[in-house]
């Protein structure tokens, strides 16, 4: 069966990957909205500016919440802004989406996801194992009957999964993925400083500061930002210490590393051992942070390197898939098609 457009929809971010064209368009997953509107104002790096800057009666809303559908609405608006910036779907009138879902979504949230693509124009609509999308993006002969584990480091989930002749040999995430770290970051800016800062001055610090290895980090280094006064309700200066931020990171990896060990611990014998020679492929935007990758390879014990470009891996891996789906037949989820008398 032929797909026209793959869509990677992720918590803070969406990519689109077109039939012969590839990856086209990578932005923002999030729109805005003025009160009693239906339809967007703006979406993606616009309406991502406008967090923390929203006058009143207007939103700024993300469909995704921890990797998983959060509201069905916001899904349908957000795929039917990106049919309508397609070029390759202009000039069609029926044309068929596949979208990439987290593995641990439930089947009302896959359902929705569905019904919100077919709400939005496709006359068909299918998901694929996200999982499954980023290792063929990150160049991962799945297929093969050795043994290939891939970690999905995204802003919303973590996942750990481990691959063997096309099929899923273990599998294991956490619910959250690192803005967990930007809520905590803000958390010590109040407590600690007291100070109010907003979402992009907490990823500017995680970003600067942010290291997976707190033990060989530098220590020294003082950031200078500018947040609220929360005592004075105004408009402040200060330093912020590399100790806390690390103190913040540290108890995610923690995380991240003990499911990642369990994943290879519920592993068969023979598809472990493999993984002393093929190591692990850290995929996903969360996998550019500062030594993860070596953190994961210590508390595994195995080689494990970062994907090139690994926060477009989905959408290369997509791009692989809408191509030639037959091969990952298997990994499909779920299927709907729009109504003839619609």
């Amino acid at each position: 069966m032929r797909w026209d457009i793959g869509i990677d929809l992720g918590t803070q971010n969406v990519r689109v990957a077109e039939l012969k064209n590839g990856p086209v368009l990578d932005m923002p997953a999030c729109m805005a909205f003025r009160e009693g509107r239906v339809s967007p104002i703006c979406a993606g790096e616009i309406a991502q500016r406008l967090i923390g800057r929203c006058c009143e009666g207007v939103e700024v809303c993300y469909p995704l919440s921890d990797g998983v559908l959060e509201s069905s609405f916001y899904a349908e608006r957000l795929f039917h802004w990106l049919f309508q910036k397609s070029d390759a779907l202009k000039r069609r009138r029926h044309y068929r989406a596949i979208i990439a879902c987290q593995p641990f979504a439930r089947p009302v949230q896959r359902d929705a996801l569905l019904n919100a693509a077919i709400e939005a124009g496709a006359a068909e609509a299918m998901l694929v194992r996200s999982d499954v999308a980023s290792a063929l993006g990150a160049g991962l002969d799945i297929s093969a009957p050795e043994a290939k584990l891939l970690i999905d480091v995204g802003a919303g989930k973590v996942s750990a999964t481990l691959f063997t002749y096309g099929r899923v040999a273990a599998y294991g995430y956490i619910p959250y993925g690192l803005n967990r770290i930007d809520d905590r970051i803000k958390s010590i800016m109040r407590v600690k400083y007291g100070c109010r800062i907003g979402w992009a001055a907490s990823a500017e610090i995680k970003h600067t500061l942010g290291n997976a290895m707190p033990d060989k980090a530098p220590k020294d280094i003082i950031m200078h930002m500018i947040g609220i006064n929360m005592a004075e309700r105004l408009p402040m200066t200060f330093d912020i210490e590399t100790q806390p931020v690390l103190d913040a990171c540290d108890d995610v990896v923690t995380e991240i590393a003990r499911m990642c060990a369990a994943v290879v611990d519920a592993a068969p014998e023979g598809l472990a051992a493999d993984l002393n020679d093929a190591g692990a492929v850290l995929a996903g935007a969360g996998a550019a942070m500062t030594e993860l990758d070596r953190r994961l390879g210590q508390a595994l014990g195995i080689p494990c390197r970062v994907a090139d470009a690994p926060a477009t891996c989905a959408a290369r891996g997509m791009a692989k898939i809408i191509e030639d789906p037959a091969p990952w037949a298997a990994m499909m989820e779920g299927h709907q098609t729009r109504s003839v008398w619609r």
